[in-house]
Protein backbone atom coordinates (compact mmCIF):
# COMPACT_ATOMS: atom_id res chain seq x y z
CA UNK A 1 0.00 0.00 0.00
CA UNK A 2 1.67 3.38 -0.96
CA UNK A 3 1.42 6.13 1.67
CA UNK A 4 2.17 9.67 0.69
CA UNK A 5 3.83 12.08 3.47
CA UNK A 6 0.65 12.74 4.86
CA UNK A 7 -1.13 9.76 3.54
CA UNK A 8 -3.75 11.60 1.74
CA UNK A 9 -4.43 8.71 -0.83
CA UNK A 10 -4.27 6.01 1.92
CA UNK A 11 -8.86 5.88 2.55
CA UNK A 12 -9.29 7.67 -0.77
CA UNK A 13 -11.66 9.86 1.46
CA UNK A 14 -12.01 13.38 -0.05
CA UNK A 15 -12.39 15.09 2.88
CA UNK A 16 -9.21 13.75 4.64
CA UNK A 17 -7.39 14.57 1.46
CA UNK A 18 -8.41 18.33 2.01
CA UNK A 19 -7.32 18.17 6.37
CA UNK A 20 -4.26 16.83 4.83
CA UNK A 21 -3.55 19.58 1.83
CA UNK A 22 -4.81 22.02 4.55
CA UNK A 23 -2.20 20.80 6.72
CA UNK A 24 0.14 20.89 4.22
CA UNK A 25 0.14 24.43 3.42
CA UNK A 26 0.56 25.28 7.30
CA UNK A 27 3.17 23.35 7.72
CA UNK A 28 4.94 24.53 4.09
CA UNK A 29 3.82 28.49 5.23
CA UNK A 30 5.43 28.32 8.47
CA UNK A 31 8.47 26.61 7.93
CA UNK A 32 9.13 29.75 5.13
CA UNK A 33 8.59 32.30 8.11
CA UNK A 34 11.07 30.17 10.18
CA UNK A 35 13.37 29.48 7.60
CA UNK A 36 13.44 33.41 6.81
CA UNK A 37 13.79 34.79 10.30
CA UNK A 38 16.28 31.99 10.83
CA UNK A 39 18.58 33.27 7.98
CA UNK A 40 18.17 36.59 9.56
CA UNK A 41 19.97 35.68 12.53
CA UNK A 42 22.49 33.74 10.77
CA UNK A 43 22.84 37.14 9.02
CA UNK A 44 23.21 39.32 12.08
CA UNK A 45 24.51 37.52 14.56
CA UNK A 46 28.41 38.28 14.68
CA UNK A 47 29.29 35.23 17.52
CA UNK A 48 31.43 32.84 15.20
CA UNK A 49 30.41 29.95 17.63
CA UNK A 50 26.54 30.23 16.82
CA UNK A 51 26.52 29.93 13.07
CA UNK A 52 26.68 26.30 12.67
CA UNK A 53 23.39 26.50 14.95
CA UNK A 54 21.73 29.41 12.44
CA UNK A 55 22.41 27.15 9.40
CA UNK A 56 21.16 24.29 11.12
CA UNK A 57 17.79 26.12 11.74
CA UNK A 58 17.68 27.59 8.10
CA UNK A 59 17.99 23.95 6.68
CA UNK A 60 15.45 22.99 9.31
CA UNK A 61 12.97 25.47 7.82
CA UNK A 62 13.71 24.78 4.01
CA UNK A 63 13.21 20.66 4.32
CA UNK A 64 10.09 21.44 6.36
CA UNK A 65 9.15 23.73 3.75
CA UNK A 66 9.90 21.23 1.33
CA UNK A 67 7.83 18.11 3.23
CA UNK A 68 4.89 20.84 3.10
CA UNK A 69 4.76 21.62 -0.54
CA UNK A 70 5.46 17.62 -1.19
CA UNK A 71 2.57 16.99 0.66
CA UNK A 72 0.69 19.62 -1.06
CA UNK A 73 1.51 17.99 -4.51
CA UNK A 74 0.64 14.69 -3.17
CA UNK A 75 -2.84 15.41 -2.45
CA UNK A 76 -3.11 16.37 -6.01
CA UNK A 77 -1.04 13.86 -8.00
CA UNK A 78 0.05 10.45 -6.41
CA UNK A 79 3.68 9.74 -6.83
CA UNK A 80 5.91 7.30 -6.03
CA UNK A 81 8.94 9.76 -6.40
CA UNK A 82 6.88 12.90 -4.91
CA UNK A 83 6.25 10.48 -1.92
CA UNK A 84 9.93 9.66 -1.58
CA UNK A 85 10.72 12.86 -1.30
CA UNK A 86 8.42 13.81 0.96
CA UNK A 87 10.34 10.54 3.55
CA UNK A 88 13.45 12.15 2.42
CA UNK A 89 12.46 15.85 3.27
CA UNK A 90 10.61 14.81 6.75
CA UNK A 91 13.71 12.89 7.49
CA UNK A 92 16.24 15.68 6.85
CA UNK A 93 14.32 17.93 9.00
CA UNK A 94 14.30 16.21 11.82
CA UNK A 95 18.33 15.48 11.67
CA UNK A 96 18.58 18.67 11.16
CA UNK A 97 16.89 19.98 14.14
CA UNK A 98 18.87 17.34 16.13
CA UNK A 99 22.20 18.47 14.97
CA UNK A 100 21.32 21.97 15.80
CA UNK A 101 20.59 20.91 19.32
CA UNK A 102 23.87 19.49 19.31
CA UNK A 103 25.53 22.20 17.98
CA UNK A 104 24.12 24.54 20.57
CA UNK A 105 25.12 22.75 23.46
CA UNK A 106 28.38 21.84 22.45
CA UNK A 107 29.54 25.34 21.20
CA UNK A 108 27.94 26.99 24.31
CA UNK A 109 30.38 28.56 26.79
CA UNK A 110 28.21 26.58 29.68
CA UNK A 111 29.16 23.16 28.27
CA UNK A 112 31.69 20.82 30.00
CA UNK A 113 35.41 21.01 28.98
CA UNK A 114 36.02 18.87 26.08
CA UNK A 115 38.22 16.72 28.92
CA UNK A 116 34.86 16.39 30.47
CA UNK A 117 32.83 15.16 27.80
CA UNK A 118 31.89 11.72 26.99
CA UNK A 119 32.10 12.20 23.20
CA UNK A 120 33.91 14.47 21.41
CA UNK A 121 31.90 16.55 18.86
CA UNK A 122 34.68 15.50 15.94
CA UNK A 123 32.90 11.87 16.78
CA UNK A 124 29.71 12.98 16.73
CA UNK A 125 30.09 14.83 13.80
CA UNK A 126 31.40 11.27 12.13
CA UNK A 127 28.43 9.57 13.76
CA UNK A 128 25.91 11.80 11.86
CA UNK A 129 27.47 11.57 8.78
CA UNK A 130 26.38 7.96 9.41
CA UNK A 131 22.99 8.84 9.99
CA UNK A 132 23.00 10.84 7.22
CA UNK A 133 24.17 8.10 4.64
CA UNK A 134 21.52 6.26 6.36
CA UNK A 135 18.92 8.63 5.41
CA UNK A 136 20.14 8.82 1.65
CA UNK A 137 19.89 4.63 1.14
CA UNK A 138 16.34 5.10 2.68
CA UNK A 139 14.96 8.16 0.10
CA UNK A 140 16.87 5.68 -3.06
CA UNK A 141 15.14 2.43 -1.45
CA UNK A 142 11.74 4.45 -1.59
CA UNK A 143 12.48 5.61 -4.94
CA UNK A 144 13.50 2.66 -6.54
CA UNK A 145 11.17 0.07 -4.53
CA UNK A 146 8.01 2.01 -3.68
CA UNK A 147 6.33 1.87 -0.36
CA UNK A 148 7.43 -1.35 0.99
CA UNK A 149 6.83 -1.54 4.72
CA UNK A 150 10.15 -2.24 4.82
CA UNK A 151 10.89 1.26 3.60
CA UNK A 152 8.11 2.53 6.26
CA UNK A 153 9.89 0.56 8.91
CA UNK A 154 13.40 2.42 8.27
CA UNK A 155 11.64 6.09 8.08
CA UNK A 156 10.00 5.43 11.21
CA UNK A 157 12.59 4.05 13.20
CA UNK A 158 15.09 6.86 11.72
CA UNK A 159 12.11 9.62 12.93
CA UNK A 160 12.01 8.10 15.72
CA UNK A 161 15.91 7.69 16.76
CA UNK A 162 16.89 10.95 15.46
CA UNK A 163 14.22 13.06 17.34
CA UNK A 164 15.31 11.04 20.45
CA UNK A 165 19.24 12.10 20.01
CA UNK A 166 17.92 16.02 19.68
CA UNK A 167 15.70 15.53 22.58
CA UNK A 168 18.79 14.21 24.58
CA UNK A 169 20.91 17.53 24.13
CA UNK A 170 17.92 19.86 24.66
CA UNK A 171 17.39 18.30 28.19
CA UNK A 172 21.63 18.84 28.69
CA UNK A 173 20.78 22.63 27.62
CA UNK A 174 18.16 22.55 30.00
CA UNK A 175 20.12 21.41 32.94
CA UNK A 176 22.71 24.34 31.62
CA UNK A 177 21.17 27.32 30.29
CA UNK A 178 17.91 27.03 32.23
CA UNK A 179 15.83 30.93 32.38
CA UNK A 180 18.81 31.83 29.92
CA UNK A 181 17.08 33.49 26.07
CA UNK A 182 18.51 30.22 25.21
CA UNK A 183 16.61 27.88 27.20
CA UNK A 184 13.71 30.09 26.00
CA UNK A 185 14.22 29.21 22.33
CA UNK A 186 15.41 25.43 23.01
CA UNK A 187 11.64 25.04 24.67
CA UNK A 188 9.89 26.46 21.89
CA UNK A 189 11.99 24.38 19.39
CA UNK A 190 11.76 20.70 21.77
CA UNK A 191 8.04 20.70 20.63
CA UNK A 192 8.60 20.76 16.48
CA UNK A 193 11.31 17.87 17.47
CA UNK A 194 9.07 15.76 19.18
CA UNK A 195 5.76 16.34 16.66
CA UNK A 196 8.12 15.96 14.13
CA UNK A 197 9.69 12.28 15.38
CA UNK A 198 6.13 11.16 15.82
CA UNK A 199 4.85 12.29 12.48
CA UNK A 200 7.53 10.27 10.93
CA UNK A 201 6.34 7.21 12.66
CA UNK A 202 2.88 7.29 12.37
CA UNK A 203 2.09 5.89 8.92
CA UNK A 204 4.00 2.32 10.69
CA UNK A 205 0.04 2.03 12.26
CA UNK A 206 -1.15 0.94 9.24
CA UNK A 207 1.34 -1.65 9.04
CA UNK A 208 0.34 -2.93 12.64
CA UNK A 209 -3.13 -3.08 11.39
CA UNK A 210 -4.47 0.28 12.36
CA UNK A 211 -7.10 1.90 10.30
CA UNK A 212 -5.97 4.12 7.61
CA UNK A 213 -8.26 7.03 8.62
CA UNK A 214 -6.83 6.65 12.08
CA UNK A 215 -3.42 7.28 10.80
CA UNK A 216 -4.67 10.17 8.71
CA UNK A 217 -6.30 11.75 11.63
CA UNK A 218 -3.19 10.98 13.74
CA UNK A 219 -0.87 12.22 10.86
CA UNK A 220 -3.04 15.58 10.53
CA UNK A 221 -2.70 16.32 13.74
CA UNK A 222 0.83 16.30 14.59
CA UNK A 223 1.63 18.29 10.85
CA UNK A 224 -0.84 20.95 11.90
CA UNK A 225 1.13 21.30 15.63
CA UNK A 226 4.19 21.26 13.80
CA UNK A 227 3.21 24.08 11.64
CA UNK A 228 1.60 25.57 15.24
CA UNK A 229 5.10 25.22 17.26
CA UNK A 230 7.02 26.55 14.23
CA UNK A 231 4.74 29.77 14.30
CA UNK A 232 6.18 29.82 18.30
CA UNK A 233 9.49 29.21 17.57
CA UNK A 234 9.45 31.51 14.60
CA UNK A 235 8.20 34.37 17.11
CA UNK A 236 10.97 34.01 19.33
CA UNK A 237 13.26 33.99 16.06
CA UNK A 238 12.07 37.54 15.31
CA UNK A 239 12.51 38.64 19.02
CA UNK A 240 16.28 37.67 18.56
CA UNK A 241 16.65 39.72 15.35
CA UNK A 242 14.87 42.51 16.82
CA UNK A 243 17.45 42.68 19.48
CA UNK A 244 20.34 42.09 17.14
CA UNK A 245 19.46 44.74 14.79
CA UNK A 246 21.17 48.10 14.76
CA UNK A 247 18.89 50.73 16.20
Amino acid sequence: MALAPLTAHASGDASAAAVHFLASVLVAAAAVFFGYYAVLNLRLNRLESQRPFWRYLALVGATAGGYGLLGVAETVVHSRALTAFGYGALLFCIVFLAFSMREVYYESALAPAPADQRFSLETLRQVEAGFVVVILVEWVAVLLIGQSVVAQFVKGVGSVAFAAYGVVFAEKLEEMARGTPLDTLRRHLLPVLVSLGILGVADLGVAVGLSPVVVQAVESVFAVLVAGFLVTATIRLQQNVEGLSPE
